[in-house]
């Protein structure tokens, strides 16, 4: 009787740490092994211009969803097989291609059984008739109605803005989450944590086997905020219209503070092709594509500037003591050592002014401009324009390069010669830059000012002054003012534009032999302008609402700086400031 009532008081005691003092802990573990965090995304934010007009905008896109708790079976397998059947099952009766393979279906039902299973995504209306109309027929698919990416310019700045694609992977501390859009390319990738907006949350209660048994919102999802950016789609239509069929870029920025109007680069592509995801195929057509028209080359493709770059050997020069009024003769040719470097005209220019070597874009004269003032002030000049650096876009771009002696040495293990200097003063040899660094270069010489280029249009504007005399840059200015004049090599940069302009051709041969080709740039600063009593242009006084922009253009393969690309700027500085008339 002692053991049998000494049992009774243990297992008393057993009963009451199992039923009274140990209820709070195993609800708490119960509950942890019953239920599941799922985490839902929320719209993705608006990507929209400066007038508020969408450029990534979110559209309807109806997905069929299949629960695969109601084909649980008793093995994993037998359930795989049960929602492949029926998955099948419907394709068959819609005529729907084929849906995922039973290795996704059984990847999906380990890892998730208690979410539902996407098998076609962004279906047509007529799909969503069948399925609605024959719902009864089909028991455990449902239609879910969601967001896919848009871009309703289509190819219009697709290198700027991006696309987006289905994230692989989840950072998120939740059991389970949405596939929800990550941004991959541009702002889209840029900006993405910005666009995202804020998650919700589902709780979700189990069964034994993993399986939705209920569920409770703990938290509704909220969009994200949207992004406006200084882009201007006018004036990117009327720079990508003048691209069309061309390999180039092109940058035009407001050189008061920064603001990018257009980025363009061609060939493009059409980021809409990209969703809801970027097919194997088409990845590699593009990658495979001689023309590259992944590359941003308004902001990535590094190029020789040709002659673009003379007005910052000017500057160089002028900085260190040379006088604007210097004569140099060009007789055609100019020879150091065994090289030769050929002007343009080939008999040559004569005896020739700073400017007026600007206006002709004389080689000769800039070979020897360089050779008097050396690599160390050409090598200063480059650099307090931006030439060499990232210019601090929100936006990964390229730094180009300026080349020097310690740089040519680490890089190619070999010594600065007086050659190398020569070809960087006519904006050959080693030196490269990007289209938005000499739109900021033409920028900087029209206002004295090198400025932050940004798209955020809520950016704060940065500038800083550029270490040149007033007068040394009013002298490099009358030079690119002779350019778009009727004799000045860019006159054409300027026909009927109703603005006034200073601008810069340049012609970079690139490859040697067959594959020898020439780049085509044009180089142009522009604001509004006044006529005078001849109905000549002039420059106008600065008011509230004069318009000033810089703009760079390269065109690959082309003929000349003057005959291929200066046209194009001119047509889009039309589009900008109308045509030269008093009306």
């Amino acid at each position: 009787m002692a053991a049998f009532a000494f049992g009774l008081l243990a297992l008393g005691v057993k009963m009451k740490e199992l039923q009274v003092d140990g209820v709070a802990a195993y609800q708490r573990e119960n509950a942890q092994q019953s239920s599941r965090s799922v985490r839902e995304s929320g719209s993705r934010g608006l990507i929209l211009d400066r007038c508020g007009r969408v450029l990534a905008g979110n559209r309807s896109c109806v997905s069929v969803m299949c629960r695969v708790d109601a084909f649980r079976r008793r093995g994993v397998e037998s359930t795989v097989a049960a929602v492949t059947a029926a998955v099948a099952r419907v394709a068959r009766q819609i005529g729907l291609p084929c849906g995922p393979s039973a290795r996704a279906v059984r990847r999906h039902v380990l890892q998730s059984p208690l979410l539902p299973l996407e098998v076609w995504r962004d279906i047509d209306e007529k799909v969503v008739a069948q399925l609605s109309e024959r719902a009864e027929e089909f028991p455990g698919f449902d239609l879910n109605c969601g967001e896919a990416r848009v871009y309703p310019f289509g190819s219009l700045a697709a290198h700027t803005l991006g696309y987006v694609g289905l994230a692989r992977e989840t950072d998120s501390s939740a059991d389970f989450a949405e596939r929800e859009p990550r941004g991959r390319e541009g702002l889209e990738r840029y900006y993405d944590s910005f666009l995202r907006g804020v998650a919700g949350e589902r709780q979700v209660v189990v069964d034994s086997r993993g399986f939705a048994v209920k569920s409770r919102v703990v938290r509704e999802p909220r969009s994200g905020p949207s992004l406006r950016l200084t882009l201007d789609m006018e004036i990117q239509r009327a720079v990508e219209r003048e691209l069309v069929g061309e390999r180039g870029a092109c940058a035009v920025i407001d050189p008061r503070d920064g603001s990018v109007l257009a980025l363009a680069s061609a060939p493009g592509y059409d980021p809409n092709s990209f969703i809801p995801t970027l097919s194997a195929s088409l990845y590699t057509r593009l990658v495979q594509d001689p023309a590259k028209p992944l590359l941003n080359r308004a902001v990535a493709g590094q190029y020789a500037p040709g002659s673009t770059f003379k007005p910052v050997t000017a500057l160089a020069a002028l900085r260190l003591g040379v006088p604007a009024s210097t004569v140099y003769d060009c007789a055609g040719v100019y020879e150091c050592g065994g090289m030769r470097i050929r002007c343009a005209r080939r008999w040559g220019h004569g005896s020739l002014s700073l400017a007026e070597a600007l206006r002709d874009s004389c080689n000769v004269y800039f070979c020897q401009l360089a050779a008097d003032i050396g690599t160390n002030a050409l090598f200063a000049a480059a650099r307090d324009l931006g030439l060499g650096s990232r210019t601090g876009l929100d936006f990964p771009d390229k730094s180009g390069i300026v080349p020097g002696a310690e740089w040519k040495l680490r890089t190619y293990g070999e010594p600065w010669y007086t050659g190398d200097l020569l070809q960087m003063s006519i904006g050959q040899g080693m030196l490269l830059v990007t289209p938005l660094q000499m739109a900021l270069v033409a920028g900087a010489v029209g206002t004295g000012r090198l400025v932050r280029p940004h798209l955020n249009a809520d950016s704060a504007p940065e500038s800083r002054q550029i270490p040149f005399a007033a007068d040394h840059l009013d002298a490099v200015r009358a030079g690119m003012r002779a350019v778009v004049e009727k004799k000045g090599t860019g006159w054409r940069g300027a026909e009927d534009v109703g603005a006034w302009m200073l601008g810069k051709t340049g012609t970079a041969e690139v490859g040697a032999g067959e594959r020898r080709r020439k780049n085509t740039w044009f180089i142009a600063y522009a604001e509004t302008c006044a006529f005078n009593a001849s109905g000549e242009i002039v420059r106008a006084a600065p008011t509230a609402r004069t318009r000033v922009v810089a703009i760079a253009m390269v065109v690959e393969n082309g003929l000349s700086g003057g005959g291929t690309t200066a046209p194009k700027v001119a047509a889009i500085l039309r589009r900008i400031f109308g045509r030269a008339s008093r009306g």
